[in-house]
């Protein structure tokens, strides 16, 4: 499998396989700590082989530089059948609100299939 987009981004939407992404970002700089974030979304664009249909299982973690988790991880399964070609995509959007930030940090965001880690990508907090 190949992860082909692994993003964050203001708003996402998969319609009828078609992904939508506004607003591609790593970071966001806030006035004053506590701050809350309306909207995040994490896009996942996702290539299976022909080779690799069958149930598989999916995991997004939300980690700072110490370990602390920003939401509890999300975990999913996606069923990969019925190909009629050598190779599938399936699209994941993943939307957040509300999100609160208590300190400055780098949160790493990190996509697991199968319990094996596939992708990683930077969250940039910071004081402006």
């Amino acid at each position: 499998m190949i992860v082909e987009l692994f993003s964050v981004c203001d708003f996402a939407q998969d319609m009828m396989g078609k992904l939508t992404l506004v607003g591609v970002f790593d970071s966001i700089s806030v006035k004053n700590f506590p701050a809350v974030h309306p909207l995040l979304s994490i896009a996942i664009r996702i290539r299976y082989t022909i080779f690799e249909q069958g149930k598989h299982d999916v995991r997004i973690e939300i980690k700072d530089t110490q370990n602390r988790e920003l939401v509890p991880a999300f975990q999913s399964s996606i069923t990969i059948s019925a190909m009629n070609s050598d190779s599938v995509c399936t699209n994941l959007t993943l939307n957040l609100m509300n999100l609160k930030f208590d300190y400055e940090t780098t949160w790493r965001i990190t996509l697991f299939i199968d319990a094996q880690e596939r992708a990683n990508i930077p969250l940039y907090i910071r004081k402006a």
